[in-house]
């Protein structure tokens, strides 16, 4: 086998196909390892920053003190921890009273983010309150001054300049102070029957954290199958706190918990990040089937001399295997350290670009993570594509290999079928997203072969034509391969900037400019008026102040809804926020039946709700409010986009429904930050009203959003650096095959002119082709994976436009280039050249 190995191993390395499979492999390694282990230390530090908001990685919460076992589990499981009390009570100074949220807190708080306290103090002392700016505002008190908190006196030490725990919920409803927990009972505010909250903050490490998580699931099962009813209380417990349910069961929450909003961007995010592994896989496997098959090419006439010598079909595999054994080891060792710097320089580049995103760069993480997966998985691919057709070379006549005569479709349906079974694999291995890959991996095959199909077809046709564009059509079926090869890499590199766009203009359009950033509860219909007329006096914009009448709902089509059904839905087991409009909110869209709301007790209806309860349009629905039951026809279906900073209903009746002076009204408005001083007058002129601040919340959700924009942007980038790498080698491979005919006629007597023009016309056309058929490519995938984040789908007409001009400028200026050296030189030197 040696004999065989060496002067084969000097001649692959004399050639150029070694050396682009050794970089193809380099790039796979280096890009999936790099990309693997930036990606994970993202969602990271992503879910660092939505912890900020919480304070904390989770939060134990209960209306009776955190039992010790909980802690002690903590301890046990090494997680930091901290402890808050939240409760209500009144604050008031001389001359002003002002209904506050107390927030006790201990040395240790807050384990995530920051608590800012002018002027620059860290650790608030025994007998000392911290006071929110509206807090200072509505008191009219200064530091150094005293207030009053229930019966307790407390000295104004600082102002709360930024507090990254911010929470929608009752502890929102009014003005934060912030005060130590050792003067808890200091205040005596904490009564039967008060509203208090007790929060177990822990922190710690990812595996830690998802421990603890899974002690507490356990606890749940365990509860829930000795008190089916406590676990039912448990689940109504999850609802809003702002409706009155009180339980005494313990909640665990996490950041998404915390704060909804942030969920979905997330969510978008890691979908985001998975994708971008899948199509870099995909583009380094398609330079792997490229270049492996390019080097197998070219040395099909050495493995057909050999076996005219007597070497057998085993000593040749083994000789060549080795040979691979080889490329691999040394792709192995560039690829890793060039994924390593890679992975590092990722990470720099984000820090530095990225403000307030904590990131860790760990060479043994990498190592023992990313790392092996990487490689043993291009080995794998590397073998997928290679040994079909190196099995079909060995089983084949030599005299067949050394006329070139056309691979039987079966070898070339084989060889495809391993290797694209292989590059599933390692996506579902890299990404840990089975269904994710198999929809992307299954869409680009079907794509693939249709559109194969279509340009094969149409490439015919021209054929057929016998006209100027017949000569750049050699073999149709080769062309269209061709064609589909480049259009694929190209469409692989369009997803990801198409997507990226696609999640900017959703992520921007949850956060406005302009959105509320102020909520209006529990204002009396006697001061409507009087309150419209003073935001337009501020001239401060508004959604429409909706009647808010609290109702259970309890019946469809005059049937009681089931224990069974009342266990399930949550919706169920509460009162709602039920309302009467004439206009729907403005993101709210109708997907079933009539629009308008046009007669009294016409009731429109939550799609999602209604999928669940099995509601369709013109069933009946009964009612119970405090003054009687009501019945709604169900007039249309409507999808509502929860995520915003808007008032939204799950049921909206026609005008005149509903008694409008049985409830109050609700809405939001936008207070730019120069009208921020105006709102303490406000606050003043409607004691009966609870006006919420959710600007801090606003702010921490758009620092977040800003963070994972300019992480997509970073990342789209990068990819498609990297795409247009392979995508120029992919180009540069196309340009061998016509080397030959080169020659050829340029030692016919052909002008230089001529064959230069007529290349690059030719390799032109199919760049444009390909320009085309990566549209159809991109818009499809974008399309599917769009559907999976739940974006709006639709037709990026940009694309159209750019891919084919690019793509055909692109195309003739790398024939033009790498062919021209051919024209420039006599035929015969030519001919000699080609055949070395």
């Amino acid at each position: 086998m040696m004999a065989l190995f060496k002067p084969l191993f000097r001649q692959s390395f004399q050639s150029s196909g070694i050396y682009l499979l050794i970089i193809a492999l380099c790039l796979a390694i280096s890009a999936t390892t790099a990309l693997k282990f930036s990606n994970d230390q993202i969602k990271h530090a992503v879910e660092l920053q939505a912890a900020k908001m919480l304070g904390a990685d989770l939060v134990l919460s209960d209306n009776e003190p955190i039992a010790k076992s909980w802690k002690d589990q903590a301890k046990k499981i090494g997680l930091t921890s901290s402890e808050v009390t939240m409760f209500g009570s009144m604050a008031h100074t001389q001359n002003q009273f002002v209904m506050v949220n107390v927030k006790a807190i201990d040395s240790a708080f807050p384990l995530r983010g920051e608590l800012k306290i002018d002027p620059g103090l860290k650790q608030i002392q025994s007998g000392e309150v911290w006071l929110s700016q509206r807090a200072m505002d509505l008191l009219g008190a200064k530091i150094g001054e005293s207030v009053q908190i229930a019966d307790g006196t407390f000295k104004v030490s600082g102002l709360v300049k930024y507090d990254s725990n911010q929470e929608i919920g009752f502890s929102s409803f009014s003005p934060t102070v912030i005060i130590s927990s050792r003067d808890i009972a200091k205040t005596n505010a904490i009564q039967v029957g008060s509203r208090i909250e007790y929060r177990y903050l822990m922190s710690g490490q990812s595996k830690q954290i998802e421990n603890f998580k899974q002690i507490f699931k356990q606890y749940q099962a365990q509860e829930k199958a000795k008190n089916p009813s406590n676990a039912q209380q448990a689940t109504a417990n999850s609802a809003p706190a702002d409706q009155g349910e009180v339980s005494s069961l313990v909640k665990l929450r996490d950041a998404g918990d915390a704060n909804t909003r942030l969920m979905k961007p997330i969510e978008n995010l890691d979908l985001f990040l998975q994708l971008a592994n899948i199509l870099t896989i995909l583009l380094c496997g398609l330079a792997i089937a490229l270049t492996s098959q390019r080097y197998v090419q070219q040395n099909q006439d050495h493995i057909a001399l050999m076996r005219c010598l007597g070497a057998t079909k085993a000593q040749i595999f083994k000789a060549f295997l080795l040979i691979f054994v080889v490329v691999m080891f040394i792709a192995m060792i560039i690829g890793s350290a060039v994924g390593v710097v890679l992975g590092y320089a990722l990470l720099q580049l984000m820090l530095g670009l990225i403000n307030h995103l904590e990131l860790q760069f760990s060479i043994l993480d990498m190592i023992l993570g990313p790392l092996p997966i990487a490689i043993f998985t291009s080995a794998i691919v590397l073998l997928g594509f290679v040994y079909p057709s190196l099995s079909s070379l060995l089983n084949t006549p030599p005299v067949r290999v050394i006329r070139e005569q056309e691979k039987k479709s079966s070898s070339l349906i084989f060889m495809l079928s391993v290797g694209v079974l292989s590059l599933f694999v390692f996506s579902a291995v890299l990404t840990q997203n089975l269904q994710l890959t198999s929809i992307v991996i299954g869409a680009v095959l079907l794509l693939c072969g249709l559109l194969y199909s279509l340009v094969w077809s149409l490439l015919k046709a021209i054929k057929a034509f016998k006209n100027q564009f017949s000569s750049f059509v050699r073999i149709p079926s080769h062309t269209a391969l061709q064609v589909t090869a480049l259009a694929l890499g190209l469409s692989l590199i369009t997803v990801l900037a198409v997507l990226r766009t696609d999640l900017l203009e959703r992520w921007q359009q949850q956060l406005p400019e302009g959105t509320p950033n102020q909520f209006v509860y529990g204002l009396p219909p006697f001061e409507l008026e009087h309150f419209k007329q003073t935001l337009s006096e501020n001239h401060w914009k508004s959604t429409p102040l909706y009647p808010n009448i609290r109702g259970r709902l309890i019946a469809k089509n005059g049937q009681a809804f089931t224990a069974d059904q009342i266990e399930k839905n949550n919706a169920l087991k509460r009162e709602l926020n039920l309302t009467e409009a004439s206009h729907y909110p403005d993101d709210n869209k109708i997907i079933a039946g009539k629009s308008g709301l046009a007669h009294i007790g016409e009731v429109s209806v939550e799609s999602k709700l209604a999928e669940e309860l099995g509601i369709k349009v013109g069933d009946q629905l009964t009612f119970s409010l405090p003054e009687g039951q009501i019945i709604g026809k169900v007039i249309n279906l409507r999808t509502v986009e929860w995520q915003s900073f808007s008032p939204n209903f799950f049921f909206i009746f026609a005008p005149n429904s509903m008694d409008k002076n049985a409830g109050s009204y609700l809405g939001s408005f936008y207070v730019p930050p120069q009208d921020k001083s105006k709102l303490v007058s406000v606050v003043q002129q409607f004691p009966n009203t609870v006006l919420i601040d959710v600007s801090l919340i606003l702010g921490e959700i758009s620092r977040l959003i800003n963070v994972l924009v300019q992480i997509v942007t970073i990342l789209a980038i990068l990819v498609c650096l990297s795409g247009f790498l392979v995508l120029i080698a992919c180009i540069n491979l196309l340009m061998d095959e016509r080397k030959r005919e080169v020659a050829l006629l340029r030692s016919f007597g052909s002008s230089k002119a001529k064959l230069k023009n007529l290349m690059s016309f030719e390799i032109g056309f199919i760049g444009f082709l390909a320009g085309i058929v990566s549209c159809f490519f991109a818009e499809v995938m974008s399309a599917i994976v769009s559907y999976k984040m739940e974006l709006l789908i639709q037709v990026h007409w940009q694309i159209w436009l750019i891919l084919p001009i690019v793509m055909t400028v692109l195309c003739m200026l790398i024939g033009r280039y790498r062919l021209s050296y051919l024209c420039d030189i006599a035929p015969l030197q030519s001919l000699r050249e080609f055949n070395q």
